[in-house]
């Protein structure tokens, strides 16, 4: 906290001899505290009642976005009315191992049940048209720490919750299948625990983090109970090792991965892209399915959410009317601590660009977040289980929920269909009047905050297709959006490959030479191939020269070749782009590159207009851009032109101005022959009137003289005193102030301008007071007077 001081000496006393006298200055100052400058605002405040599970990250980690909500009995009210308290529902969300074994608790009496969310979402058809077994489809789950209960407390959700009557909605679960172990081997889903290497000794138990595996792997449960589940538990929540721990997701070939994490966005998020994008294929029938949640702290965006090709899912609260058979869904309402906006860094997607239908290019040129909803407020929340360091039965929101209740839904889909795992085939309609996704329901209502303005927060002001910021396109309603009704495509003829397998570039300049390789000959009819990049600034072409385009597609490789014809790929976007080379039923080629900056082009010094009081000082920071806008790290020198101004250091990103009188000039920053400039103007000080009075002389017994010698530091021009001024004050033993000073002191004049010092002596002569006076906004004045003792 910063604290802001005044200080007043209101008067000051003088001793001073001659020769042989003696002589001593004293001044008496009083000082008075002002106010503190209040501190920035924080995260979004929880409700009492609710706690987040994990904290808020440090600097290069990330927080998990599961809610709890404390006080269930009360506080968790889906119906319409809410609920409140209730008869039969005190004392706790009930269950635990207080009901049954420690394998079976008895199910909660709060939070949704499985059969809630398939019905809420229309998925409770393919949910039972799944078959549990090793050729099920597998969704996995990336989570940081570990949950040494994970196993049985999942064991004990499925167990409790297969067939069970939720009380409050009056819907009954369907089977929910057991986990395979050594007695159990039909009929069963595999669950596997690994490591971020793959390894099975687990990091470091975390209570927060497992009630976050706990709900992650319960909401997988709850949505496909067929999906055999993978969860992989990264050493820490730093960024590397969640990193780490979805590539080792990736190797087990899962149709979707859930991430309930995220931490605030950062410079260099590019280079984790290919981590969280890459699997995601851009085809709409092969490649894992990614999944992020955006955040529980309202209007702001998290990293991975807004990863090029992830899965950004937001939050709704969800309640019904009526129960059983009268069973009514409510429409769903923007959940106000789900996170939304605009990315800082990442660049918006073409599928996500039709203006008025998916964005508004005015409001934001990145990636914008949500794409896709669910239930996420914990008020209208899930049951979960954990007994680790827990009671057993608890009820959770946050995003975490809908994060993976859109990664259960995309396992359906696997195992239903066709599945189609990139965000992009859920913005399906490009250049259509309304863009509205078939299979998903907009969200029309409620906000994160009020301070964005627009659809990037608030419901009431969805575009053209449904589209907002938190709730993204709308929830799901059945599989449409996520699968095509058909079988399984059939393995891919082939995969291909880059050579080379990465590329350093300089933006505007392109690559080397560059083919596709085919890991098998062509077939009879040759193979067509399509490039594509993730970079707003990339292109192709099958010559050096160009011209390149946005994407390209190659000639056609012939029957029995494995390489294509050569391209080459130019960027002029400085970063980590991905090129992507695709053909119908083979594997696609992903290609790292990276782009850096080229030769410096424009300084910019800002402030790039200033205006100065004289004697008043500036800094100024210089940037460097190469030809295309990229930022290139410079060190200029600095050098002014300004009357009597010096600038300091004379070499860096920024250097400081001082002025010491008025006039017009310019301050210049120069790397090379490249420079850049700010125009200064400064501007003349008022003047001060400086008067000094001596007092009646009074002389002691002792032949003591005493002298009061008053200050006034008057505005020249309008004859106001000037309070707060520093003065200085001298005393001669000469008429004209010459020479070496006999006594000096120095004060600060008060309210009206004045401040008095007290000289005493016992030496009579000739005496001359000389008083120099400084002020904000004025020039130094002096004044001074003779007296005789």
């Amino acid at each position: 906290m910063f604290a802001h001081w005044k200080a007043a000496v209101m008067s000051a006393a003088l001793l001073a001899g001659a020769v042989t006298a003696v002589a001593a200055v004293t001044a008496v100052a009083a000082v008075a505290a002002a106010g503190a400058a209040s501190a920035a605002p924080g995260p979004q405040k929880l409700p009492s009642y609710e706690s987040s599970a994990c904290g808020a990250p440090v600097v290069g980690s990330v927080s998990c976005n599961a809610v709890e909500l404390t006080s269930p009995t009360q506080y968790w009210r889906p119906s319409a009315p809410w609920k409140g308290d209730t008869p039969g529902r005190s004392g706790g969300n009930g269950g635990g191992s207080s009901g049954g074994s420690a394998q079976t608790p008895a199910p909660p009496s709060s939070g949704y049940y499985p059969s809630d969310l398939l019905s809420a979402y229309g998925l409770a058809k393919a949910a039972s048209s799944m078959t549990p077994g090793s050729s099920a489809p597998t969704v996995a789950i990336v989570d940081a720490y570990d949950d040494p209960n994970a196993a049985s407390d999942l064991a004990a959700y499925r167990a409790s919750m297969s067939g069970s009557t939720d009380p409050n909605t009056g819907l009954a679960d369907g089977t929910i299948p057991p986990l395979c172990s050594s007695s159990v081997t039909t009929n069963c889903v595999t669950f596997t625990k690994v490591n971020q290497t793959g390894g099975t000794k687990y990091p470091t138990g975390n209570g927060g983090w497992a009630e976050e595996i706990s709900l992650d792997l319960d909401m997988v449960s709850a949505v496909c109970p067929d999906c055999n589940i993978l969860l992989v538990e990264a050493s820490s929540s730093s960024f590397a090792n969640l990193a780490t721990a979805e590539q080792e997701a990736e190797s087990y070939h899962p149709v979707a991965i859930g991430n309930s994490y995220g931490g605030s966005e950062f410079s260099t998020e590019t280079s984790y892209n290919s981590t969280y994008s890459s699997i995601a294929a851009n085809s709409s029938s092969v490649g894992t399915a990614i999944t992020a949640a955006t955040g529980d702290d309202g209007y702001g965006t998290l990293f991975p959410a807004v990863s090029p090709l992830v899965t950004a899912v937001g939050g709704t609260s969800l309640s019904y009317t009526g129960t059983g058979s009268s069973l009514v869904w409510s429409a769903q309402s923007v959940w106000s601590d789900a996170g939304s906006g605009c990315s800082s860094y990442e660049a918006a997607p073409t599928w996500q660009q039709d203006q008025g239908v998916y964005r508004l290019s005015s409001d934001c040129s990145g990636r914008q977040v949500a794409d896709v909803s669910a239930d996420a407020n914990p008020e209208t929340g899930v049951a979960t289980y954990d007994s680790y360091g827990e009671s057993g039965w608890l009820v959770f929101g946050g995003t975490s929920v809908s994060t993976q209740i859109i990664g259960a839904t995309y396992g359906l889909a696997a195992g239903t269909g066709t599945l189609k795992p990139s965000p992009q085939t859920l913005y399906p309609d490009s250049g259509a009047s309304t863009g509205q996704t078939l299979g998903l329901v907009p969200v029309s209502s409620g906000d994160n905050t009020t301070s964005c303005g627009d659809y990037l927060c608030n419901a009431a002001d969805s575009l053209l297709s449904g589209y907002n910021g938190p709730a993204g396109l709308g929830t799901p309603n059945g599989l449409t959006a996520f699968s095509s009704a058909t079988a399984p495509p059939p393995p891919p003829s082939g995969s291909l490959s880059f050579s080379p397998t990465t590329e350093e570039l300089t933006a505007g300049v392109a690559s080397g030479s560059i083919t596709v390789d085919l890991s098998t000959s062509a077939p009879s009819a040759g193979l067509t191939v399509a490039l594509s990049t993730s970079s707003s600034g990339g292109g192709f072409s099958t010559s050096s020269a160009g011209p390149f385009t946005a994407t390209l597609t190659l000639p056609i490789i012939p029957s029995g070749s494995s390489s294509s014809t050569p391209f080459y790929y130019q960027d002029t976007a400085a970063g980590s782009p991905t090129v992507t080379a695709s053909a119908s039923g083979w594997g696609s080629a992903a290609l790292p590159n990276t782009v850096s900056a080229g030769p410096l082009q424009t300084i910019k010094v800002s402030p790039s207009l200033v205006t100065l009081a004289e004697g008043g000082s500036q800094l100024f920071a210089a940037s460097g851009v190469d030809s295309y806008g990229n930022s290139v790290s410079i060190s200029p020198s600095w050098s002014t032109t300004v009357p009597g101004g010096s600038i300091s250091p004379a070499s860096g990103t920024s250097s400081a101005l001082q002025t010491t009188s008025s006039g017009n000039g310019v301050v210049t920053a120069t790397e090379g022959s490249v420079t850049g400039s700010a125009t200064v103007t400064v501007t003349a000080q008022s003047t001060l009137s400086v008067t000094v009075t001596a007092g009646s002389i009074s002389k002691s017994r002792g032949r003591s003289y005493a002298i009061p010698l008053t200050v006034a530091a008057d505005n020249a021009t309008s004859d106001a005193g000037v309070s707060g001024a520093s003065v200085t004050f001298q005393v001669f033993s000469n008429a004209t102030c010459g020479g070496t000073a006999t006594a000096s002191g120095t004060g600060t004049t008060a309210s009206s301008g004045q401040v008095t010092f007290n000289f005493t002596t016992r030496t009579a002569t000739t005496w001359c007071a000389l008083a120099t006076v400084t002020a904000t906004g004025y020039s130094q004045g002096s004044g001074q007077t003779s007296f005789s003792t």
